[in-house]
C-alpha cells in the first residue's frame, strides 16, 4: 500500500483521518507533541522537516497543522506564521526535491465575504487569513490540492473539541448560548470532508478549491438546526449580531462559497448544508 502521512493528525479532522482512510493506505503521523503520533516534531523547524520527510518518504502527504484562534494569531504573528505558513513551506520544499510526491493542503474560507464566492474572492482582513494565504502561495500547484473548506461534526480527537461538541454540551448543561444571526457560512460534515480528502488523493488534480455545502446558513440557524436535530425543543439562546461582540480583530461575515469549480474538476456532488446536519446530529443522539 501506498504511504499518506497526516501532519497535524491530533486535532478534530486528523483523528476522524486517520480511522476514515486507515484501510486504504499506511498511515504515517506527526505532531507537535501528542502521545499518539508516530513522530513528534517541530515541523516548522526546516531540518528537521525535510530530515523526517525523507525517512517516511510518503507517496501522499495531507497538511492539517493549523493555528486557527483568529485573536491568538492576531497578537502572536510569529506563531501564526510558523504553524499557518512555515510548516507549508517546509513541505513545499521536500515536493520540489520529490515530484512524485502529492499533497492535499487544507486551507480556509476565512478570505470571502460576499455569498456565493468563488476562488478568485478573496479578502484578508487579519494575521489569520494572511497567514493562510501565504501558505497556500508557498506551495506550487504542479502537484498540490489546496482545499478551502470549513468542517464541523463530533469530536473523536484526544486534544481538540469542535463546535458542535461544545455547542451540545453547553445546551446539556442547561447554559444559555449567544448565537450570531449576521454571520453565514456552508461547512462540511467532518466525515464528507474525509471522503473529499480520498477523492483529492486518488485524482489528484493540482488546484485550489472551494470546498463546502450548499445552502449555507447563519450560525445561528445552523446551531438551532443541529440542537432541533438532536432532540433538543427547548433551550435559551440570545440571537445577536457579531458586531454587538466588539471584537478587535475583523473577521468576514458571509463564507458561502461557490463549490462549483470542484464539482466539475472531480466529478462530485457536494451535499447540501441541511443534509449534513442531520448526519452529524445522528451522532450526537
Amino acid at each position: 500500500m501506498d504511504t499518506l502521512l497526516i501532519v497535524g493528525s491530533s486535532g478534530l479532522l486528523g483523528s476522524s483521518l486517520v480511522k476514515a482512510l486507515g484501510k486504504k493506505y499506511v498511515i504515517k503521523t506527526i505532531t507537535h507533541t501528542s502521545e499518539n503520533s508516530d513522530y513528534n516534531l517541530d515541523m516548522s523547524e526546516p531540518k528537521s522537516a525535510l530530515k523526517v520527510l525523507k525517512e517516511i518518504k510518503p507517496n501522499y502527504i495531507v497538511n492539517l497543522a493549523a493555528l486557527t484562534d483568529v485573536d491568538k494569531c492576531e497578537y502572536n504573528i510569529e506563531s501564526a506564521y510558523l504553524i499557518n505558513t512555515r510548516i507549508s513551506e517546509n513541505i513545499a520544499l521536500y515536493n520540489e526535491l520529490n515530484k512524485d510526491c502529492f499533497t492535499v493542503h487544507i486551507s480556509t474560507d476565512h478570505y470571502y465575504d460576499k455569498n456565493e464566492s468563488s476562488e478568485d474572492m478573496v479578502n484578508i482582513y487579519n494575521a489569520y487569513a494572511m497567514t493562510k494565504y501565504c501558505a497556500e502561495k508557498s506551495l506550487k500547484l504542479d502537484n498540490v490540492t489546496i482545499l478551502r473548506t470549513n468542517f464541523f461534526g463530533k469530536s473523536f480527537s484526544h486534544r481538540s473539541i469542535g463546535l458542535c461538541d461544545s455547542i451540545y454540551n453547553t445546551v446539556k448543561n442547561n447554559k444559555t448560548l449567544k448565537l450570531f444571526n449576521d454571520v453565514y457560512f456552508s461547512p462540511l460534515s467532518i466525515n464528507t470532508l474525509c471522503n473529499v480528502i480520498d477523492t483529492c488523493i486518488e485524482q489528484k488534480q493540482p488546484g485550489i478549491f472551494n470546498v463546502g455545502s450548499k445552502k449555507g446558513m447563519s450560525k445561528e440557524k445552523f446551531l438551532v438546526t443541529f440542537l432541533n436535530k438532536c432532540g433538543f425543543d427547548n433551550f435559551d439562546y440570545d440571537s445577536v449580531s457579531v458586531d454587538s461582540m466588539n471584537f478587535k480583530v475583523k473577521r468576514p461575515k458571509d463564507m458561502r462559497m461557490d463549490v462549483r469549480h470542484f464539482e466539475e474538476t472531480f466529478n462530485y456532488k457536494l451535499p447540501f448544508l441541511l443534509e449534513e446536519i442531520e448526519s452529524v446530529a445522528n451522532e450526537f443522539r
